[in-house]
């Protein structure tokens, strides 16, 4: 795991990590450590090797449990929001090192190999997928997410719910994005999606995509800057550091829940290290 968002330290997990995770009120004591079970759950992040081959290639760990213990508490943590309040959390604090003047919008797709809900082929891929919207600011790190949509349909489908959501995602973690520029490619040129953004006195910097309008068009011409969308670069930098988790390249999990709880540990992970 030669990676620096996913090489924690012991001080590390104690000081940042272990006070999110919950403990039992009553039942059991689980005789493990919880530090040990979360850097396999990290482990199977980075590497995306299949839950029964988890302890073939770790490193620094024996562990006195089986991979099924590891599961367990994945699938635990998962249902009760643990990941993703460890993202909104580390959200909040480092939201003063923030850039978000300008934000970015994009999605991206995941091939599927096994069933599992909201999944769809697409003749782009090649196969069957699912896509997630992701924003980022300017510096290319995740803030807000959408939800877990089908492969066959294109960034535009339900963008001004997932939008609304993203945005009140932020107001709640303090962050304030008036007056900011929202970066989007062509694949994102729409009325409603404009609107949504000038609700929300933001600047929308999307390039115009031509196979919309058969003739120029009249009045004053929309806001563009290209200058500061060529700085959009950074939204794929933070899609190869996603593509770095193996687990999030391809897709095995069957829930939507589960699938979006590996992505909320992701970008806890890069906050994590900012």
């Amino acid at each position: 795991m030669n990676c620096k968002y996913t090489n924690l330290q012991k001080e590390l997990i104690e000081n940042c990590i272990l006070c999110f995770i919950p403990k039992n009120k009553r039942g059991f004591t689980s005789r493990f450590e919880m530090a040990d079970i979360f850097k396999c759950i990290v482990h199977k992040l980075k590497t995306g090797c299949q839950w029964n081959f988890l302890f073939i290639d770790i490193e620094g760990c024996k562990p006195p449990f089986s991979w099924q213990t590891v599961y367990y508490y994945y699938r635990k943590w998962s249902e009760k929001g643990v990941f993703k309040e460890m993202f909104e959390t580390y959200l909040e604090i480092q939201k003063e090192k923030l850039d978000t003047e300008k934000l970015n919008l994009d999605g991206t797709h995941s091939l599927v190999k096994k069933s599992a809900q909201s999944v769809a082929y697409q003749h782009r891929k090649r196969g069957r997928t699912s896509n997630i919207l992701i924003m980022t600011d300017g510096n290319g790190i995740p803030i807000a997410s959408g939800g877990i949509i089908c492969g066959n349909h294109n960034d535009l489908y339900q963008i001004v719910p997932q939008y609304a959501q993203m945005m009140k995602d932020l107001k709640s973690r303090g962050i304030c994005v008036e007056n900011s520029i929202q970066n989007a490619d062509k694949g994102f040129d729409s009325k409603r999606l404009r609107r949504a953004i000038h609700r929300r006195k933001m600047f929308a910097n999307i390039v115009e995509n031509k196979r919309n309008r058969k003739g120029k068009k009249r009045g004053k011409k929309r806001f563009f800057n290209q200058d500061i969308y060529d700085q959009r670069f950074v939204n794929e930098r933070t899609f190869a550091w996603m593509d770095s988790f193996r687990t999030l390249l391809i897709r095995f999990d069957s829930l939507d829940s589960s699938w979006l709880s590996w992505h909320y540990l992701a970008f806890a992970l890069i906050l994590l290290k900012v």
